[in-house]
């Protein structure tokens, strides 16, 4: 990840927390890390871990995809067309792939 990116991630993430009216000390304890830690995060002094990524897009309710690459602020919920699209088109083992990195996910939530 280049510099201008980190920072185009950080303002990504300090715009979405405004908008929901977090202070940076609030965001930081929702998400279970020091203030130093997070204000350095979000001025995009220090890259976040990925348990810290996925952290901050749950509580800031938008996709990892979004915090990390921009774009449109997509929304979590992906269309059941989408998904049904996408099944049709994967073959068994691309199928397994896709539940294996569920279940990571999921397990990572617990």
């Amino acid at each position: 990840m280049t510099n201008t990116e980190l920072k185009a991630m950080a303002t990504r993430i300090k715009i979405k927390r405004e908008q929901l009216g977090f202070t940076q000390e609030k965001f930081s304890e929702v998400i279970n890390l020091s203030s130093s830690s997070y204000t350095k995060i979000e001025n995009a002094f220090q890259k976040p871990s990925l348990d810290t990524l996925i952290l901050i897009a749950e509580n800031l309710d938008v996709s990892l995809d979004y915090i990390v690459f921009g774009g449109n602020l997509p929304s979590k919920s992906l269309d059941a067309a989408i998904v049904e699209n996408i099944i049709s088109l994967a073959d068994e083992d691309k199928l397994m792939h896709v539940r294996d990195v569920l279940n990571r996910l999921i397990h990572l939530k617990k």
